[in-house]
């Protein structure tokens, strides 16, 4: 199991903003790192981008669902417009999974389910340090 992330774009032109871009290259980063979270639920994070005036109905992070069935937590994160074509997008991102982690961290130990919280910020912190970050700013 593992850390997965996603897009909820409202318009297809969304496609092409620099979040977009750089929620891509999170992602495909995160496949390298699923090793460390095998044996973990999944934490899946959907990120709602806003688009004229279709936007989220909420700020920040909420609890979206839990599939026991499927071991998996579910969160959605409302992107605030600024972010969009922001150079800071990408810490964003880090950031949004960082405090993703910790809610899941909250919601197991509620329902004593296990949770290796640590093994899955190993797993964002090596984001960090991949090649494909360097030198563009995180």
């Amino acid at each position: 199991m593992s850390l997965f992330c996603a897009a909820y774009m409202p318009d297809q032109s969304l496609k092409e903003c620099q979040f977009v871009t750089d929620l891509t290259k999170v992602a495909a980063n995160l496949t390298r790192q699923r090793r460390l979270t095998a044996a973990q639920p999944d934490v899946d994070i959907c990120f709602l981008l806003p688009f004229a005036q279709e936007r989220p109905g909420f700020a920040g992070m909420r609890f979206h669902s839990w599939q026991a069935a499927h071991s998996t937590l579910r969160f959605d994160s409302a992107v605030p417009a600024n972010m969009l074509h922001s150079p800071l997008s990408k810490r964003w991102i880090i950031a949004a999974m960082q405090d993703a982690v910790d809610n899941a961290a909250g919601f197991f130990t509620d329902i004593q389910v296990a949770f290796n919280a640590q093994a899955f910020h190993q797993q964002i912190d090596a984001l960090a340090t991949e090649d494909a970050f360097q030198g563009d700013g995180l």
